[in-house]
Formats: structure tokens, sequence, C-alpha cells
């Protein structure tokens, strides 16, 4: 009977050091997570010295960078720009802008920091603000083929090619084609900008500013609250900027678009400064001076430039044009995949004459045409052949979005379109042809960009676009006698004016197809 009761104790015993135990453990346990992870914890200390590594490293980079942008100036100072180039060395991510009579750099690791004429670094005070700049529409997947025409090959994103001739159906884009042939430039439906916000702080103010530097969204109320979601209409292609404003100061945000059906500079601010800087310096000068004396900042300079633009070109008005609704509707238009050609000239046009139009490979440009000979040409094309689409010139939008959806797919940088065009079109400069004369159409496969030819150089195309009072047209894409690159030549983006009875050997044109 005691051995029992021993051996009921010594149970009761155990199960009490169990529980002891496994409470120690826990106490332990919980001891150790908050070494670990507690807001003094060995993770978050590791965290902290990440942090503070990274932040050191960072600032350093910044007073390397002032320095050897100090040195190269022989002590003369430094601009916005050369500080930006000299840091994008170590990060090409990394963004600077003016801020008073400071620079604020911007690491791609969300860390701000300050620097002073004299080279002392801050790091700025984080605001908590979180912002989304978003633009977004409809794709459409398969393109409409206009009534006789037939998809010859290629991919929506690589340039997507249809011919009049049922004889070139199902052929490959690098076959030998009988058919007038067209590109695919898509464009999304119902594009929308979207502006989203998160502040821990009372947001007291949001801006959004268009391209030309037009607010086309201003709220400036004590009902802002700390969130924000708002769609937003485009206006033009280029840079849109969101300045959101709390009680610890701005932030902002840039979105580049480049995907709207529309006329406009859509090319970076810094591309645009670039060409205005080799302006200058072709005339033996330098835009910081000019912008010293006239104590504008580049930013301002910059919006005034942008302005002028917009404002100097509206499109060309036909109340029996419906290209961007047709646009919007379809999700995008086609254009004709080379110059016009005169399928009847059997050497280059030397007079302007009557010829059989077509946007064939291999053949004489159709040039010596005045604007308004053109434009009767290309509308008349698609009744010519029986469709159910409508042809005509192409106007400023379409020949910009072309542009973008070139750059859009990786196919031509920025600068490429923008700035030196010369390895992908025909100039006295170029880096192909080896010829100061006019080319064929397709002649030369460096000319091609997603399967559309001659974009850039070889005759400039009349457009419908009009110069603001109306009396001139612009003509887009440069020609063969000139220079392709620098802020004096006529790169594939560039416009050129000039009248509508003008005729020249210079002067070409292309083909567009609306549905």
């Amino acid at each position: 009977m005691k051995k029992k009761e021993t051996r009921e104790k010594q149970k009761g015993i155990t199960l009490i050091a169990l529980v002891v135990t496994i409470v120690v453990l826990l106490i332990l346990a919980g001891v150790s997570i908050s070494m670990l992870a507690g807001d003094n914890g060995i993770i978050r200390q590791s965290q902290r010295a990440k942090e503070e590594t990274k932040i050191g490293e960072e600032k350093e980079q910044v007073k390397l960078s002032y320095s050897a942008v100090i040195a190269g100036n022989n002590g003369q100072g430094v601009t916005r720009k050369q500080l930006e180039d000299e840091l994008k060395k170590y990060d090409d991510r990394i963004t600077v802008e003016e801020d008073g009579n400071n620079f604020k750099v911007t690491f791609p690791s969300s860390n701000v920091y300050t620097i002073d004429k004299n080279g002392k670094v801050e790091e700025a005070e984080k605001s908590d603000v979180s912002i989304s700049l978003t633009i977004k529409g409809t794709k459409v997947e398969n393109p409409p083929i206009p009534e006789g025409f037939y998809h010859v090959g290629g991919s929506i994103n690589e340039g997507y090619v249809i011919s009049d001739s049922e004889e070139d159906n199902g052929k490959g884009v690098d076959a030998e084609l009988v058919g007038n042939q067209f590109v695919w430039v898509p464009v999304e439906k119902d594009q929308k900008i979207t502006a989203k916000v998160e502040s821990k702080e009372e947001i007291t103010s949001i801006v959004v500013t268009d391209p030309s530097g037009e607010d086309i969204l201003s709220e400036d109320n004590e009902q802002l609250g700390k969130t924000y979601n708002k769609e937003i209409e485009p206006t033009i292609n280029g840079e849109y900027k969101i300045k959101v404003t709390t009680s610890k100061g701005e932030t902002s945000k840039t979105l580049e678009v480049y995907s709207l059906y529309a006329q406009n500079f859509w090319m970076t601010d810094e591309l645009l400064l670039k060409q205005v800087e080799s302006m200058y310096e072709a005339l033996g000068m330098k835009l910081e001076d000019l912008l010293n004396s006239s104590g504008m900042s580049r930013e301002e300079f910059l919006a005034i430039f942008k302005n002028e633009y917009k404002t100097s070109f509206t499109e060309y008005e036909d109340p029996e044009d419906n290209y961007k609704t047709s646009v919007n509707k379809n999700g995008g238009f086609y254009i004709g995949r080379y110059e016009a050609g005169d399928s009847l000239a059997n050497q280059i046009r030397t007079e302007s004459k009557e010829g059989t139009l077509v946007t064939q490979k291999n053949k004489y440009v159709y040039n010596w045409i005045t604007q308004t000979e053109a434009l009767t040409k290309a509308e008349g094309y698609a009744k010519s052949v029986g469709t159910n689409a409508t042809s005509s010139l192409l106007t400023g939008a379409a020949w910009d979005r072309t542009l973008g959806w070139l750059y859009e797919t990786g196919n031509k940088t920025i600068e490429e379109i923008g700035f030196d065009s010369t390895s992908w079109g025909n100039y006295k400069d170029d880096t192909f042809s080896g010829t100061d004369d006019l080319i064929k159409t397709g002649q030369f496969p460096n000319t091609k960009a997603n399967n559309i030819y001659d974009l850039a150089g070889n005759v400039e195309e009349w457009t419908k676009l009009y110069v603001k009072n109306g009396v001139k047209l612009c003509l887009r894409g440069g020609y063969y006698g000139h220079v392709g690159s620098g802020m004096a030549g006529l790169t594939a983006n560039k416009w050129d004016e000039e009248d509508p009875s003008s005729c020249s050997e210079y002067y070409g044109f292309r083909i567009g197809l609306y549905l």
C-alpha cells in the first residue's frame, strides 16, 4: 500500500516538473524571440546597421560625385544635370532635382539626400507618402483586318503586316510580296491615368501636371484625408508629374507616357535639354550661361520651352475625319510599311508627274509632290482597292504614336528617335548607306523598325499637321540631304514646316489606314 502511494506521489512530481519545464522553456523562448525580433532585438539591430551602412555609402557617393564635378569644372560650381550624370555612373536610376539653392538626390532605395553648394550632405526627412501614378487601357490582341486584305505575318509587338494581295497571304514578312503592305500600330483603348496616394499624415494638396506644364488635376483643401485615388484623362504624350504635399513636405513622382494617339513631343525632359544644349554648343555658347544671366532654373526654362512647343501646333481639322474615334474603337491603326512609291518610275523621280501609287519594297519614292496632291492620292487609295477602311495622310498623332510604339517595344531608344537617327535613317551623315542620294523604299534593312521602313530620313513626309496659324503644313522624319543628329538634325521625331503647295525632291508621303 505504501509503495503505491509513493509511485502516485512520484508521478505527480514528474507532471509538475514537466509543466514547470515547459513554462521555463516558453519564457526562455519568449526572451529569445524578443532578443531576436524586438525593437532592440538582434534582427532589428542588424537591419538598422545595414540601413545605416547603406545610408553612409550613398551619402559618400553623393559627396564623391559632387567633388568630381567640381574638379571637372575647375571649382566653378555644379549644375543639376552634371551631378545627376555623375551619379548615374554609380546607378543609372538615381535622380537629382533642384531644391532651392540645394540639390535633392533620390536613390533607388528611396533614400533622399540634400547637398548644398559647399558639398554638405544631409539625409532628407521622409514624408511617409506612397505614390502610384500609372496609365492603363484595354489592349486589342487580334488586329482587325480590312476587307480585301490578308495577314502576311508578324506579331502585334514586332509589326503585324497585311497586304491587299491574296497572293501574299501567310507568306511571311521577309518573303517577296506583290501587294501594298501596311503595319498595325496598337493603341490601348480608353486610356486613363490613375493617381493613388497613401500617407501617414494628412494630405494638404495634390497636383498632377501634364508634359506641357499644365495642371490637369489640382486638389487643395482640408478634406483630402490620408488616402486618395482618382482617374484622370491624359492629354498628350510626354512626362507627367504628381506632387503631393503633407505637413512633412513635398513628395513627387513622374510617369512617362508614349502610348496615346495624340500629337506632341513625348521625349524625356533630359533629352529636350540635351537638344537645346547641343544647339547652344553649335553657336559656341553654353546653356548654363543663358540660365545664369536670366536667373532661370533648368526646370523653369524647360517648362517655357515645352509650352511653346505645345501651343505652336494644332491638328488639322476636317469635319469628316474621325481618326481618333476609329483608333479608340479598334485599338490601333495601320501605317504604310514603306514610303509611297511610284511603280512606273524606272529611275529616281526628277520632276512632278503622274505615277502609279504603291506602298511596296524596292520602288522609287513618290517625291516631287505637294501636300495637296499627296492628300488626294492617299485618300484615293482605299477607294481604288474597294476596302471598308479609310485611307489618308498620317496625322501628327499617328506619327508620334508610331514612334512611341517603337520605343515601347524596345526597338528604338529615345536617343535614336529624338537625338540621333543616323543608325536607321538615310541621311548624308548616316552610318550604313554609303550614299548621299535618295534610296529606294526598304532598300536597306537598317531602316526597318517593327517591319516599317524609312520613318527616319530619305524623304520628309507630308502629314495632316498644321502650324498654329493654319498656313503651313508639317513634314516629318528628315531627308537624305540633311544631317540626322544633334539639335540641327532632322531626326525621326523632328518636324519641318512648309507651304502645302510646295513641291520638292525632298518631300514624299506615307499612307495611313483607319477602320
